[in-house]
């Protein structure tokens, strides 16, 4: 496995939303250049633009402002805005202001097509968003070889593809590259011995179906099992899970099953490692496992809670915004900035040179992982993933591992 590297409904409401963004002293991200690294924020704020050329670049914002998803949405469109103040303050993309058109997607195929279709005949340099599948497929379809597509938090593969959707890039790891991280966070462990367990849903079982097949010979695989949603009466599969003596044992389920079960295991006195899939990123793990949590660890995608680097950035947010900045306003932010880059490295608005440019960023582009030169794989996913390692400690979340190659373990 390759380390990471340091270079990672409703109806239809598709009125187009121009949220053309002036800014004048409203904060900074760090760096010289109109897509400098957040990563480099130090404090000092820089001049604001002394004026912008004639005419503005803008970009489509497409989330889910409507329906049960809608407080996701806000925090995407939220991210950027964020990034274009930021954009802004140091002089827009290629001398012009930055502007948005946001496009309600309903979390919904049918209303994801028509937000898509609705910025085909418009002026946008690229689009970003697509929380859910469903939306962000259809979207991606559309758009087809027509407009640079950063699809920021839906991470299905089957979303992109080099052939039917060559502009659509996946800003978010997939499934599969969440149980590669899995493994690398085994060998850091040095985990030898490895019990599976998840519950009966698909997603669930594919994860676990990925870490048992990737972890052969080692850690060595000595039981799987699946057991049903709700699952009360866990000392079957504690026995079962416990059998030849695993000093690791991984859950991929709901947050409640992961800590309920993670509970019975420490009391039938297993004392070994605890790895558990991104779901059990919750308060409902912490408060279902109890005082077994702590030592525990997840493996999900980093947001701005668990990265340091983003305390500043995440600050700023809250004051602008008056909410703490979600996982889908990060994916957004940094959506935006990677196309904005690409405009920039191709000097004008070229959808197909700027689709292109995707592929090719240039190095000082850094996230708050510290990934630079956010690389995309031939498949159109990220050649580098975004998930992290997380330890529960004293009842809350810290950053174990970031997984990069220069991180310490």
């Amino acid at each position: 496995m390759k380390l990471k590297s340091c270079t990672g409904g409703a109806g239809i409401a598709g009125a187009l939303a121009l949220l053309a963004l002036a800014v004048s002293g409203c904060g900074h991200n760090g760096g010289d250049d109109a897509a400098a690294t957040p990563a480099a924020e130090k404090g000092k704020a820089p001049a604001a633009a002394a004026g912008f050329l004639p005419g503005e670049i803008s970009f489509g914002v497409l989330a889910p402002l409507s329906g049960p998803h809608a407080e996701r949405g806000t925090d995407l469109v939220d991210g950027a805005k964020m990034a274009a103040a930021d954009l802004n303050i140091r002089g827009g993309v290629n001398g012009h202001k930055v502007a948005l058109a946001a496009h309600d997607d309903g979390c919904d195929a049918t209303e994801g097509r028509a937000s898509a279709k609705a910025l085909e005949g418009t002026e946008v340099a690229g689009a970003l968003g697509g929380i859910c599948t469903g939306a962000a497929s259809a979207a991606a379809r559309t758009l087809g070889t027509g407009l640079p597509f950063v699809v920021t938090t839906a991470n299905a593969p089957s979303i992109v593809s080099a052939k039917r959707t060559p502009t659509a890039y996946l800003l978010n790891g997939t499934p599969y590259q969440s149980a590669l991280a899995t493994l690398h966070f085994f060998a850091l462990q040095k985990a030898q011995r490895l019990s599976v367990v998840t519950e009966d849903d698909r997603a669930s079982k594919y994860l676990g179906d990925q870490v048992l097949g990737l972890s052969a010979p080692v850690p060595k695989p000595l039981s799987q099992q699946t057991v049903p949603v709700g699952t009360t009466d866990w000392d079957t599969y504690v026995k079962a899970a416990l059998a030849g003596d695993p000093d690791v044992v991984y859950w991929a389920g709901s947050a409640a099953g992961g800590g309920a079960f993670l509970a019975a295991l420490r009391a039938a006195d297993y004392d070994g490692k605890f790895i558990a899939s991104a779901a059990s990123e919750s308060d409902e793990f912490l408060t279902a496992a109890g005082d077994a949590a702590d030592g525990a660890f997840v493996i999900a995608p980093a947001n701005p809670q668990n990265l340091p680097e983003a305390a500043d950035w995440a600050a700023r947010f809250e004051k602008q915004f008056g909410h703490p900045p979600g996982f889908d306003a990060l994916q957004a932010y940094d959506g935006l900035r990677a196309l904005a880059q690409a405009v920039t490295q191709s000097g004008k608005v070229d959808r197909k040179r700027n689709s292109q440019e995707l592929t090719l960023l240039d190095p000082e582009y850094t996230t708050f992982l510290g990934d630079a030169g956010l690389a995309f794989a031939s498949d159109h996913t990220m050649r580098y993933d975004n998930n992290i390692a997380l330890a529960v400690k004293d009842g809350a979340f810290t950053v174990a591992d970031t997984l990069r190659s220069n991180a310490g373990g």
